[in-house]
């Protein structure tokens, strides 16, 4: 692209490709979630579910990364899942420290299941467009992907690492516990110590 398509006083979110993303992301997670609102997982659990479909095993940092979700509301998420039998946590034979999230059979099952609800709302929200529309749209949002997964390698690569001895350096020291008052002489013992001398 010779010229640059936005530009400081151009830009507007009806235009923007981050805010229409982000927006029609937004809104159909709202939808798909109404959908699901009667199943047994949520639209957000099963989309967790649907990533381990896609990768038979992933560990709990790669499987933040595929959902877009922090490790720490992934977890609970797992959880929960593990909870309802539908995953569970492995060690794997190659290294026994690294622990994978898999479907069970009933996640598996389950994971049908759910697809079938998302079926019908891909399909209802498809219906104004024609088949060759939907299959641009999909080819121009496929490599806007790479271009955005391209930019995110690039950044992590630039971002400085900092040594875990500047980071303890940086920690907050824990607070002092206040000392007792050192009991004042009594004149007997000012006196005691005088005739010392």
């Amino acid at each position: 692209m010779a010229e640059p398509f936005y530009t400081v006083d151009t830009l507007e979110p009806p235009k923007s490709i981050g805010f229409l993303v982000k927006r029609c992301g937004g809104l159909m997670s709202q939808i798909a979630e109404r959908r699901f609102a009667a199943e047994r997982v949520s639209f957000t659990q099963w989309m967790v579910i649907a990533n381990l479909g896609r990768f038979e095993r992933l560990t709990a940092t790669a499987l933040s990364a595929e959902t877009c979700h922090d490790l720490g509301a992934l977890t609970r998420i797992v959880d929960n899942l593990e909870a309802q039998g539908l995953v569970r946590r492995e060690r794997t034979e190659r290294d026994r420290r690294v622990v994978e999230i898999t479907l069970t059979p009933e996640g598996r099952r389950y994971l049908q299941a759910g697809k079938r609800l998302v079926v019908e709302l891909l399909n209802t929200l498809a219906e104004p467009f024609s088949r060759q529309e939907l299959e641009t749209l999909i080819a121009l949002l496929q490599r806007m992907m790479e271009r955005l997964q391209e930019a995110e390698r690039a950044t992590s690569a630039r971002e400085p690492r900092e040594p875990q001895v500047a980071q303890a350096r940086e920690a907050p020291r824990p607070a002092r516990r206040p000392q007792p008052d050192a009991p004042r002489p009594t004149r007997s013992s000012r006196a005691a110590r005088s005739h010392r001398r």
